[in-house]
C-alpha cells in the first residue's frame, strides 16, 4: 500500500510525464519509487523557470530549492512528501548532491539569461545540467556500473534534449527563448530576431541540423547500451525509444512549427509491450 507521501509524488508524475511514466512501469517498486521522487523533483523546479513570473522571484524559489537540498543531505527532518521521498531515495541508492543542485543551476540558466541564441559551449553545459544530470541519478537507481553508465546517460540526456529543443521550438519562442546556437544561426545566415525566426525559411535547416546532433547521440547510446545488462536498463530504453519515434517524425521533414510532434497511445503501447515481451 502507497504512503500518502508516495500517492503525492505519483500524482505529479501522472500529471505530467506520459513518456517518463511508462518507462519507469518496469521498475520494481522501490526503484519506481526512487525514480518517481526525482521526477516530481524535476517537474517541481522546472515549472519555477517555466512559469510566468517575475525572474528575481523565480531565483529566490529555486535558491530556497538549493538550501533544500542542502538539508536533505544533512540529519535534519524533512517537512514536506517531496523531501521525505527524496530522502528515501538518497539513502537507498547513494544518490549525489551535486546532481540535484546541477539540475536547479540549469533552470537558473533559463531564469537568470532567459536563454536566448547562446554558445554551443553553453547550450551544452545546459544540457548537461538539465538532462544529463538526471541521468547520472537514474543510473544509480538502475544499479548499472558507473563508468559505463555515465557514458550512457550522457549520451541519452544529450540526445533528449536536443530533440526536445527541436520539438518545443515554437512553445519556447513565446518564453523569449531560442536554444539554436549562436554559431547555427551564423551558419544559415540567419538574423538573431526572436519575433521574425520561426517565418524565416532556413530555421528548417537549422533544426534539421540539431536533429542531426541529436541521432550521434541516439546512435552512440545505442552502442553504450549493448554493453549494459538489458534487465537493468528496461525504463531507459523505454524512454529512449518513445524519444527516438518522436525524432523519427521530425528528422528529414519540413516541421509544421505550429504543431507540437506527440505519440498516440498506440505508439506507446507498441513500443512498451516490445520492451516488457522480451
Amino acid at each position: 500500500m502507497l504512503s500518502s507521501d508516495q500517492i503525492k509524488i505519483e500524482r505529479i508524475v501522472k500529471n505530467s510525464a506520459s513518456s517518463f511514466y511508462w518507462g519507469m512501469k518496469s521498475l520494481s517498486k522501490e526503484k519506481k519509487r526512487a525514480m518517481f521522487s526525482i521526477y516530481a523533483f524535476c517537474r517541481i523546479v522546472d515549472d519555477i523557470a517555466d512559469n510566468f513570473g517575475h525572474p528575481e522571484k523565480k531565483n529566490k524559489k529555486l535558491d530556497e530549492w538549493v538550501k533544500k537540498i542542502n538539508i536533505l543531505f544533512s540529519k535534519k527532518n524533512h517537512k514536506t512528501s517531496i523531501l521525505r521521498e527524496l530522502k528515501i531515495s538518497v539513502n537507498n541508492f547513494n544518490l549525489d548532491k551535486k546532481d540535484f543542485i546541477s539540475i536547479i543551476e540549469g533552470m537558473k540558466m533559463d531564469v537568470k539569461e532567459n536563454i536566448k541564441f547562446p554558445s554551443q559551449n553553453k547550450l551544452k553545459k545546459y544540457c548537461e545540467r538539465v538532462a544529463v544530470a538526471v541521468g547520472y541519478l537514474s543510473i544509480k537507481i538502475f544499479g548499472i556500473d558507473e563508468k559505463l553508465g555515465r557514458k550512457y546517460a550522457y549520451n541519452l540526456g544529450m540526445a533528449f534534449q536536443l530533440t526536445n529543443i527541436v520539438r518545443d521550438f515554437s512553445e519556447d519562442l513565446k518564453l523569449g527563448r531560442c536554444y539554436i546556437s549562436d554559431e547555427k544561426l551564423k551558419k544559415y545566415r540567419i538574423k538573431k530576431d526572436i519575433e521574425l525566426l520561426q517565418e524565416n525559411s532556413k530555421i528548417q535547416n537549422v533544426l534539421q541540423d540539431i536533429l542531426q546532433e541529436a541521432k550521434f547521440f541516439f546512435d552512440e547510446s545505442d552502442k553504450l547500451s549493448k554493453k549494459i545488462d538489458k534487465k537493468k536498463i528496461i525504463a531507459s530504453e523505454v524512454m529512449k525509444h518513445f524519444y527516438k519515434k518522436i525524432h523519427k517524425k521530425m528528422f528529414g521533414k519540413h516541421l509544421n512549427l505550429e504543431k507540437k510532434v506527440k505519440l498516440g497511445l498506440f505508439d506507446k503501447f507498441s513500443i512498451f509491450f516490445h520492451f516488457m515481451s522480451r
